[in-house]
């Protein structure tokens, strides 16, 4: 699985050109009322589930036909083909948006105004590319502090900063790009905390939740939504300090497309829906239990009455 440490990143331009290619949508920059877009979906679970459940509330209202194309690409490679029309929209995020097509850095003004950081991505998608950014699907997919259960229980923790004190004898694990960010890595990260922790580990997220599950690290930075966190009884501690930008799950299409079908009424079941904690869930059974998406996205549509 591309783990999400690749949002934003860019791939050389021969890659993105042979993708693309391969990713044709509907030909040309749309002009009227289209009748069928592409809607491409990240290498991970999540943006796939919701891409499902976007398809199927836009067939199910409209006679819009969806296509949804799985890839190997990152945030920042559907922007551009989102930009050239190979697609038409992507399941993203504002902060992805907000440091990478953007090229903000989440410093002073910004620093602890989310919401400040999500007006800004819709106004700015809208005027420099013609997109449509949705209004947040209602969770959030950030970085965080994880640790077991047993370990919130005996030390009493409530979010990232109660675990100052313990951190001194903790070995930590992050995957290695996080070591090596500039500005909302590693080392900005724990200065802004206070953190000292005994040690970091850089690894391999398939094997960091392993390792804190069974105890060679007390704690890990984790992605807040991860499915492999409610399998093995792992928490994710809250970024108190708003260190972090926001990363708000959001739908963007071309703004053509969603005037003319009326999108933001049409999935207006789904703006604010999905809670962090139902989103890790449904990513539980896709990567866990191995569920496809497809199948995942349509049971919670209609247990919450959105498809018969």
């Amino acid at each position: 699985m591309t783990e999400k440490s690749l949002r934003g990143s860019v791939l050389p331009l021969g890659i993105v050109l042979v993708l693309v290619a391969g990713l044709g949508g509907c030909g040309g920059a749309p002009t009227g009322k289209v009748s069928s877009i592409t809607i491409a979906a990240e290498d991970f679970a999540e943006p796939r589930i919701d891409d499902w459940m976007i398809r199927d509330l836009i067939q199910a209202k409209t006679h819009l036909k969806v296509t949804i194309r799985d890839t190997t690409g990152a945030s920042g490679l559907l922007h551009t083909l989102l930009t050239k029309n190979s697609i038409q929209a992507y399941v993203g995020y504002d902060g992805t948006e907000f440091t990478g097509p953007l090229g903000q850095s989440y410093t002073g003004s910004w620093k602890g105004h989310p919401t400040k950081v999500a007006s800004y991505v819709v106004h700015q998608e809208m005027t420099r590319w013609k997109l449509w950014v949705s209004p947040s699907l209602g969770y959030q997919d950030t970085y965080a502090l994880g640790v077991t259960q047993a370990t919130v229980k005996t030390d009493h923790l409530t979010d990232a900063s109660s675990a100052l004190p313990y951190a001194p004898k903790w070995t930590i694990g992050t995957d290695p790009t996080f070591q090596l960010r500039k500005g909302d890595g590693y080392q900005a990260w724990t200065h802004a905390y206070g953190f000292h922790f005994k040690a970091a580990k850089a690894m391999d997220y398939s094997l960091m939740y392993q390792a804190l599950a069974h105890g060679s690290i007390q704690a890990a930075v984790v992605y807040s939504t991860d499915g492999r966190l409610y399998k093995l009884h792992e928490v994710p501690l809250a970024d108190n300090k708003h260190f972090f930008p926001p990363y708000h799950g959001i739908f963007i299409v071309q703004s053509s497309v969603a005037k003319a079908w009326h999108l933001n009424q049409v999935l207006k079941p789904l703006w604010g829906a999905i809670s962090t904690a139902q989103q890790t869930h449904l990513n539980y059974e896709v990567d866990v239990l191995k569920q496809s998406a497809r199948s995942v996205a349509k049971t919670f549509l209609v247990k919450r009455g959105l498809l018969k």
